[in-house]
């Protein structure tokens, strides 16, 4: 497995989520009610903050939410190189 930097994994995590998302023809409004209004105000904040921001909103409830509605569960959060 590769080693990461958190800009790194930050950015595949995101893209991860939105390729998920996108699959699942989802609209991103649709997205957030889904996952529920505290997980969509820390995946929200996760995406638009800055780099080292956005880590203080890094939320693993909130990630799993998104993993159950995906059924993905822990594997969203793993990258293989």
């Amino acid at each position: 497995m590769e080693n990461l930097s958190d800009s790194q994994y930050r950015r595949r995590l995101i893209a991860r989520v939105e390729a998920l998302r996108m699959n699942a023809g989802m609209t991103r409004h649709a997205f957030h009610q889904q996952i529920g209004p505290v997980a969509s105000e820390c995946w929200i904040n996760f995406t638009t903050l800055s780099e080292e921001e956005a880590w203080h909103h890094f939320c693993l409830k909130g990630v799993s939410r998104i993993g159950k509605l995906f059924g993905v569960g822990a594997d969203l959060l793993q990258f293989k190189s």
